[in-house]
């Protein structure tokens, strides 16, 4: 993995003469996708329905990938390089993390997702994780915000409010070789989770889930340059914002979190929100995929892994 502030410097060359599919409008669709988030589904079907449905896009996946179906994955990322990153998951508070942490890794897994931890996520006791993380060079996602759940009469220790983006602010401060991803911008704690991006430069939000969907429904999606509201600049007349960090969009990144057959309305999505929002083209580049390139290690061009 590249250091963590490289991945604010210059994402790469685009790329050329990528078709795009032609029901999906290509005024500006990106050349090259990286999901940053969608989950395994467990199945070599599933592996089958995401190669015919990311290759078309030029689009790779980050799956976030369990213990049990870590050899399923393994399989699927020697089968299609170009379509699957693997991701290790673990539960923070399960006594075998550490141990499996160092097993992803050791199978080829470049980065680890964290999801419903019973303590804070910056809490003392998960520091060893994190630190095992950073000496790996293994990117970490983390859920913050609002978690779903089924209507069950069973209960189930797990608050959303442990996941706040804030506690995100605490773990790059501590870590700061490594790179960390909010996932769903911290809904619905937005402003905390852009402020907490504002001046972490190894910090990167996807906005995932409901956001989107919501900011659409109520005619909205202009908010986001509210909540996004800082330039790359901002620092030569500002004091108070971070001195050559990025600017505020430049912490965004694409994802999906859903089946395979959401990429398409997913793209859509995000691609209404950065035209209403004015985003440059380059930035929106960035935020497609080159950023996630960067910052794990691979040739846009070519989605082979810069080092081996």
């Amino acid at each position: 993995m590249t250091a963590a502030v490289s991945a604010l410097g210059v994402m790469g060359k685009a790329i050329e003469g990528n078709a795009f599919p032609s029901n999906v409008d290509n005024g500006h669709q990106p050349r090259f996708i990286i999901d940053s988030h969608i989950h395994c589904g467990g199945t070599d079907a599933w592996v089958d329905e995401m190669v015919k449905t990311y290759r078309p896009f030029n689009a790779m996946a980050c799956v976030l990938t369990w213990m049990k179906d870590m050899e399923l994955m393994k399989e699927a990322i020697k089968s299609y390089p170009d379509v699957f990153i693997g991701y290790g998951r673990v539960d923070l508070d399960d006594p075998n993390a550490v141990r499996e942490v160092e097993i992803f890794k050791k199978n080829g897994f470049i980065a680890m997702k964290f999801h419903s931890p019973q303590k804070d996520y910056d809490d003392p006791s998960y520091f060893q994780i994190y630190r095992l993380c950073e000496q790996f060079g293994m990117h970490m996602l983390f859920h913050t915000g609002i978690s779903s759940r089924r209507i069950i009469d069973s209960p189930r220790w797990q608050s959303s409010s442990r996941m706040r983006p804030m506690y995100l602010d605490t773990l790059c401060r501590l870590f700061p070789r490594v790179t960390i991803q909010g996932a769903h911008l911290g809904n619905p704690w937005y402003e905390e989770a852009a402020e907490a991006a504002r001046w972490n430069p190894n910090l990167f939000f996807d906005v995932t889930g409901s956001t989107l969907l919501k900011f659409i429904k109520l005619n909205k999606l202009d908010k986001m340059s509210e909540i996004l509201w800082w330039a790359s600049d901002e620092a030569e007349e500002n004091p108070h914002t971070l001195k050559d960090g990025p600017g505020a969009w430049e912490h965004i990144v694409f994802g999906t979190d859903e089946k395979p057959s959401g990429l398409k309305s997913n793209i859509e999505r995000f691609q209404k929100m950065l035209d209403v929002n004015n985003v440059p083209v380059p930035v929106r580049e960035k935020m497609w995929g080159l950023t996630m390139a960067n910052i794990l290690g691979i040739d846009s061009n070519t989605h082979k892994f810069l080092k081996g």
